[in-house]
């Protein structure tokens, strides 16, 4: 079995995760993907958003369930939940749970190109490629250089780090939060079913820039 996991603070989830995903899976066609919302990132300021919220945002995932290259498709509170025990989330421990629970599944992680260029920040990032295969899913227009380039460095076989072609949709939920707090419409960034959420919560009204990473004894990851 082929398990793709797409993990991200999804605050909120938005069309380019959405975009991200397709060409992810439409590239590693596997049998089943798992979207982890983080619970406390260890890379970044912990989100505002309650993470119950954030889970029910990110079922507009389900949306993409069946569409070719995607067969099956599970959001998963597992991350939340070792938050919510008090634990810190990395994305190692997440590769870990999932290998023990699918014993010889080949596992992938879909990340974004701005990931890859700061990957070897990222705890155990070794481990990380034993466990699985990277879905590297461009972010911005013009940026291949620089990511075969960083690819190369952390992967010389060539054998753990796949690229997946798609259309840049260059869109971040930092931008949409300040989009949304200044009372810009932002309809065409965001699912349906993740809109009704924005609006029934009140959620996004104000705007604090997020926070520098806080300096700790093991690297966080994005």
């Amino acid at each position: 079995m082929k398990l793709l996991l797409y993990g991200g603070t999804f605050d909120p989830p938005h069309n380019g995760h959405l975009n991200n995903l397709r060409a992810a899976a439409g590239r590693v066609r596997p049998d089943l993907v798992v979207v982890m919302p983080a619970g406390v990132p260890p890379h970044k300021a912990a989100s505002a958003t309650p993470a119950e919220l954030r889970l029910e945002m990110c079922r507009c995932f389900y949306a993409l369930e069946g569409t070719p290259g995607l067969p099956r498709l599970t959001v998963s509170d597992w991350e939340v939940c070792q938050a919510r025990e008090g634990r810190r989330n990395y994305t190692v421990l997440t590769l870990e749970m999932l290998a023990a629970r699918c014993p010889g599944a080949t596992l992938y992680l879909t990340v974004g190109s701005d990931m890859l260029e700061s990957f070897r920040t990222w705890y155990r990032w070794q481990d990380i490629l034993r466990l699985a295969r990277l879905v590297v899913v461009s972010r911005e227009i013009g940026d291949d250089p620089a990511l075969h380039q960083a690819a190369r460095a952390l992967d010389p076989s060539g054998s753990r780090i796949l690229m997946a072609p798609a259309r840049a949709v260059p869109m971040a939920s930092s931008e949409i939060r300040r989009r949304l707090a200044a009372g810009e419409d932002c309809a065409a960034a965001l699912p349906l079913q993740v809109r009704q959420v924005i609006s029934r919560e009140g959620l996004y009204q104000s705007f604090e820039p997020p926070a520098p990473p806080r300096r700790c004894r093991h690297p966080g990851e994005s």
